[in-house]
């Protein structure tokens, strides 16, 4: 018949249990890797062109070379892929030891 709900749409809600999976600690270091890499590609492109004042100052974060140069650009971003693949596994240890708390 048209609208009978069947046994599935009936199940209670309050019966039913979320299951929460574990962050999987690779995948959160190489997001926080391409993350933190591209924000600083974008900082030393503004810092290059001199569009944001602030911008210099998180290149001067991972290297010590002029911000506006290509070596900047090549070691900053090591640094900052580094850093970034760090706390993104970061991340998810802490995620994963802290879950008896939603239990």
């Amino acid at each position: 018949m048209a609208g009978e709900k069947g046994p599935i749409a009936m199940a209670n809600l309050a019966e039913t249990r979320v299951i929460r999976a574990r962050l999987p600690l690779v995948r959160c270091a190489g997001a926080g890797a391409v993350a933190l890499g591209a924000l600083f590609v974008l900082c030393w492109i503004a810092a290059a062109l001199g569009w944001a004042s602030g911008s210099h100052m998180y290149v001067s974060l991972f290297t010590l070379a002029p911000v506006g140069s290509t070596m900047a650009l090549a070691a900053g971003l090591c640094w900052s892929l580094g850093f970034g693949a760090l706390g993104g596994a970061l991340v998810a240890l802490a995620f994963n030891a802290l879950a008896f708390l939603e239990r």
